[in-house]
C-alpha cells in the first residue's frame, strides 16, 4: 500500500455533475486541500477505472471578507485550470446545500476572478468579461467548417461554425487545433457549434487537460454563445446550447450597443445549468 493511498484513506467526497461533466469535490473544512489536489492524487481519484473517476478535482475553502468560498479546480491530468464553467455550477449547488454559502447570492474566488452566483431552481453563475476575441482567425477548416474565431472566457477557446458537429471526428481533430498557436502557449479548448431547429444550438468540446471530448463545458458554452452573437447568428438574449449528455446550458448575454468596429467588448455572460450530487462516499483504497 502506497503512502499516499493510506494517507487518502478515510477522506469524504462528493461526486457531482454538470451537464455530463463530473468532478470529485472535497470539503476543505474537512479535507486538507494540499492532500487531495496533488497532482498525483487528481491523477489516481479522476482514473475511471482504479479511481473514482471524473474531468476534474475540486476542493471548496471557505473564505471571509471579500468571498464566501475559494474554488480550487483541477483537470483530470493534474493542471490546474484558472475556472470551469461547469465545476463552478457545481461549487454554486454544494455550497449551498453543505451550508458554506447562501443560495440567495454568493461570492467565488476562481483563478479568473471573483464570479457570483446563486441558486435559483438551477445554479447560475456571472462570469468576468470576456476577453481577447478574435471573430474571423486563420485556422485550416475542415469538411463542413465555415468559421472559426477566438475568445477567453475565464479560459481560452476557438469557437468553429460547422454544418453538423455531430459529424466531427472529434479526438482526431480536437488535439491539432487545441495547440494551435494563434491560441497562446498554454493552448485551448476547441468547440464546433451548429444550428438546431428549435433555434437552439448543438456543441462539442475537446477539453485540454482532460485531452478529449467531455460531454459538456461550460466556459465552452458561453464561448460559443459569445461567438454566435458576434457572428450575428444568436440574436435572443438567452442563448441554449444543447450538451452531449443530451442536457441543455443557458447563457445570459444582456443586451448591449456594439462599439464602432462593430464588436461588443463589454459581454459579462450569466451560465444556467445542471449542479447536481451523483452521490456521496469515503475514499477506501485508491
Amino acid at each position: 500500500m502506497s503512502s499516499l493511498a493510506d494517507a487518502l484513506r478515510g477522506i469524504a467526497f462528493a461526486k457531482m455533475t454538470g451537464s455530463g461533466n463530473d468532478f470529485v469535490f472535497f470539503d476543505g473544512r474537512t479535507v486538507p486541500i494540499s492532500l487531495v489536489t496533488s497532482p498525483e492524487a487528481i491523477q489516481r481519484i479522476c482514473n475511471r477505472y482504479n479511481g473514482i473517476g471524473a474531468d476534474g478535482v475540486v476542493a471548496l475553502e471557505p473564505l471571509s471578507g471579500d468571498a464566501d468560498v475559494r474554488i480550487h479546480y483541477f483537470n483530470s491530468d493534474g493542471t490546474p485550470a484558472d475556472l470551469c464553467g461547469n465545476a463552478t455550477l457545481c461549487s454554486t449547488a454544494l455550497s449551498a446545500a453543505i451550508g458554506l454559502a447562501s443560495a440567495d447570492g454568493m461570492r467565488l474566488t476562481t483563478g479568473a476572478g471573483l464570479i457570483t452566483s446563486r441558486v435559483r431552481g438551477l445554479p447560475e453563475i456571472d462570469f468576468q468579461p470576456v476577453h481577447e476575441m478574435t471573430n474571423d482567425i486563420a485556422v485550416p477548416m475542415a469538411d463542413g467548417e465555415t468559421r472559426v474565431g477566438f475568445v477567453v472566457a475565464g479560459i481560452p477557446h476557438l469557437v468553429i461554425l460547422t454544418e453538423n458537429a455531430e459529424n466531427i471526428d472529434v479526438a482526431v481533430r480536437g488535439p491539432g487545433l487545441r495547440w494551435h498557436p494563434a491560441t497562446g502557449p498554454s493552448g485551448t479548448n476547441v468547440n464546433w457549434v451548429s444550428p438546431l431547429p428549435n433555434g437552439q444550438w448543438r456543441y462539442r468540446t475537446f477539453e485540454r487537460g482532460v485531452e478529449g471530448e467531455t460531454l459538456a463545458c461550460g466556459t465552452g458554452a458561453v464561448a460559443t454563445a459569445v461567438m454566435l452573437a458576434e457572428w450575428g447568428l444568436a440574436k435572443e438574449e438567452v442563448v441554449g446550447i444543447l450538451t452531449s449528455s443530451g442536457r441543455t446550458l443557458e447563457v445570459r448575454l444582456p443586451a448591449a450597443a456594439p462599439t464602432k468596429t462593430g464588436m461588443r467588448t463589454d459581454y459579462r455572460p450569466t451560465l444556467r445549468g445542471e449542479g447536481r450530487v451523483v452521490y456521496r462516499g469515503v475514499i477506501e483504497d485508491i
